[in-house]
C-alpha cells in the first residue's frame, strides 16, 4: 500500500473515531507516536521484555495516542514500515551528539556518541519533516532537533559556558527555576514564568537553529526549550518532564498538546490537495 492511500485510510479511521469516541474504535485508530530507541533499549524491549522508555510511553498513551516503536537495529524495511505508519515523532534522551554533525571536532569532554543512532534519528528527522509531522524532543531529542535544523551544540556545558551565575545542570537529583518567555507556547501550557525543572545534561544548545525561538533559559543562560516555526507543532525541552508527571501533573499539557497537534495534523492533512 502507498503512502497516499495509508494516509487517506488513517484519515477516515481518525474521523470516525472523533465522531464515535476513540473507545469504539480502540488503540489501533488513535494517532500513532513513533518513539525512537537506541539499540540497548530496543534489544532488552525485543529479548527481555523491559521498556526502558515506559514513561514516554506511558505520557503518551494516557493522552490517548499509541506508541510505534522504531528502534535502532531493525531491519531497514522494518523502518521504513514504521516510519510510514507514524502521525507523529517523540526524541527521548540519551547519550551526547557527535559533534561532526554541526562541524565541530570532538571536545575533550565530550562523551559516548552513536553515530548509528545519530543516522536513525536524523533519517527520523527527515520523514517527519518531508511529511509536515508534528515532533517533540526531549533532553538528547531537544539537541538533535536543534542541530538537525542548523544548529549547534555546547559539547560540555561546565567547560564551554561561562556565566556569572552559577547553575549545577548534572549531578544526582537536580533541580533548578527556568525563565519561560511570555508568549510562546510553553508558557501558555505552564501558564507561569518561573518554573521549576529537573536536569540531567552536561551538553546544551549553543546556538539555536534558524528559525527556531528559545522559549525558556536556566538563570546562567543554558537553552531549555526551542519552539520551532508556526507552520507544524516542533518542539524541544531539555528537561524531562515524563519524570516528573507525578510531583507535577502539570506537565502533562506538553504531552496533551503534542497528541493533540497530532490528531489536528492528521485532519489538516487529509484537507490537502493530492
Amino acid at each position: 500500500m502507498n503512502l497516499t492511500v495509508f494516509r487517506r485510510l488513517r484519515v477516515f479511521a481518525l474521523l470516525l473515531c472523533l465522531f464515535a469516541g476513540w473507545a469504539a474504535f480502540g488503540i489501533a485508530e488513535m494517532p500513532v507516536i513513533g518513539v525512537i530507541y537506541p539499540a540497548s533499549h530496543y534489544q532488552q524491549w525485543t529479548r527481555e521484555g523491559t521498556d526502558r522508555l515506559l514513561s514516554y510511553r506511558t505520557a503518551l498513551e494516557e493522552q490517548g495516542a499509541a506508541v510505534r516503536v522504531i528502534g535502532q537495529g531493525m531491519p531497514e524495511r522494518e523502518v521504513e514500515e514504521n516510519l510510514q505508519s507514524i502521525d507523529g515523532l517523540l526524541l527521548p534522551g540519551g547519550i551526547d551528539v557527535e559533534p561532526a554533525r554541526y562541524n565541530e571536532a570532538p571536545h575533550p569532554k565530550l562523551e559516548k556518541t552513536d553515530a548509528g543512532l545519530d543516522a536513525l534519528e536524523w533519517r527520523a528527522l527527515e520523514f517527519a519533516r518531508d511529511n509536515h509531522l508534528p515532533v517533540l524532543g526531549i533532553c538528547r531529542g531537544h539537541q538533535v532537533i536543534n542541530v538537525f535544523y542548523g544548529g549547534s551544540l555546547y559539547q560540555d556545558i561546565p567547560s564551554q559556558h561561562q556565566s556569572a551565575t552559577a547553575v549545577k545542570h548534572r549531578g544526582g537529583k537536580i533541580m533548578h527555576d527556568i525563565t519561560i518567555e511570555e508568549g510562546s507556547l510553553l508558557h501558555e501550557l505552564l501558564g507561569r514564568k518561573r518554573y521549576e525543572v529537573n536536569s540531567y545534561h552536561h551538553q546544551a544548545v549553543k546556538v539555536a537553529a534558524p528559525g527556531f525561538t528559545v522559549s525558556a533559559r536556566t538563570d546562567d543562560g543554558i537553552v531549555e526549550a526551542i519552539e520551532g516555526p508556526d507552520e507544524v507543532f516542533i518542539v524541544g525541552v531539555q528537561f524531562h518532564p515524563e519524570k516528573l508527571l507525578e510531583e507535577k501533573p502539570e506537565l502533562k499539557a506538553i504531552f496533551a498538546r503534542f497528541v493533540q497537534e497530532v490528531g489536528e495534523n492528521i485532519l489538516a492533512l487529509s484537507q490537502e490537495k493530492p
